[in-house]
């Protein structure tokens, strides 16, 4: 009668087999560092547009958050009270705070929130209706990163030599862009602001937060908003590298194990022992007979 492990011996050895190649072809970062890093203008979807990252800070941690620089450039700040916009937000952690620049009259407002709960987090196109603006207009941005570094090479190893829309970096990063009004009883409108923002992303499987940034500044009641949304990306566009690098290059874990010796033993027997697992009752019938 054959033992459960000889019956079951085919599918644990494919199921190891299996771990052991998606192992070999994934790098130490995706491995050891828990996954890979998002940021993209949609939270609920990805899109071709998204950015592999490295953070520069723990957007979960409150002391992180309010060591994010308070001087930018030319761009100097204060932090408003968060204490009725967190509620509202449903947020865990978040910062708030006014840049003023000396050639604009009016500041920009810079906001980092995150939520442990996707399902109690309101975005951008939820929060601004219920706080009594109108969507006017919604659609995407390409900002400028005010970093050359950062357009000095592919985002990923496997990108090398593809071009912008294959994944290269080309010194911009998409974010979502609203403009929002708000009118009062009588028709008369009293506020119109230009918004941007993008989400933080991490996997879905492995966790359930979210984190979005967003910059957001006064528009002309009527008329072109252009003014308003050129200052809102050049300051957007100044914040990245306080935030974040591009993904590191790194090489699959098989090509690190095949550059020594003893990295090649690991691989062959890392593929040798599910193998020895899926054919071992054939290899025991196999057994020799005794000779008569």
């Amino acid at each position: 009668m054959e033992s459960y492990f000889e019956k079951y011996s085919k599918v644990i050895g494919l199921f190891l087999l299996s771990m052991v190649i998606i192992t070999f072809f994934s790098t130490p970062f995706t491995i050891f560092g828990g996954g890979i890093t998002t940021i993209g203008a949609e939270l609920s979807r990805a899109t071709r547009n998204e950015m592999p990252v490295q953070t520069k800070m723990d957007f979960g941690n409150n002391e992180h958050i309010r060591a994010f620089p308070k001087r930018i450039g030319d761009w100097n700040s204060s932090d408003y009270d968060t204490t009725g916009a967190a509620e509202s937000l449903g947020a865990d952690v978040m910062l708030m705070r006014a840049y003023s620049h000396p050639k604009l009259y009016q500041p920009v407002s810079f906001l980092i929130v995150q939520s442990k709960n996707r399902s109690s987090f309101h975005p951008p196109v939820v929060c601004y209706p219920a706080l009594g603006y109108t969507i006017e207009e919604e659609g995407i941005e390409d900002v400028f990163v005010h970093n050359a570094s950062w357009a000095s090479k592919p985002v990923l190893p496997t990108w090398e030599g593809r071009n912008e829309e294959m994944g290269y970096f080309n010194g911009t990063i998409s974010v979502k862009k609203l403009i929002v009004v708000k009118e009062s009883k009588n028709g008369d409108v009293t506020a119109r602001k230009v918004v941007l923002y993008f989400y933080v992303k991490e996997s879905p499987f492995t966790s359930n937060t979210v984190t979005m940034i967003r910059v957001s500044a006064p528009a002309p009641f009527e008329g072109s908003y252009e003014g308003s949304l050129n200052i809102t990306k050049e300051f957007m566009g100044a914040t990245f590298p306080c935030m974040f690098e591009l993904q590191m290059e790194e090489p699959f874990i098989l090509f690190i194990l095949f550059s020594s010796l003893a990295g090649k033993v690991v691989v062959g027997l890392s593929v040798l022992l599910p193998l020895l697992i899926m054919f071992y009752p054939q290899i025991r019938r196999l057994r020799i007979k005794p000779i008569r």
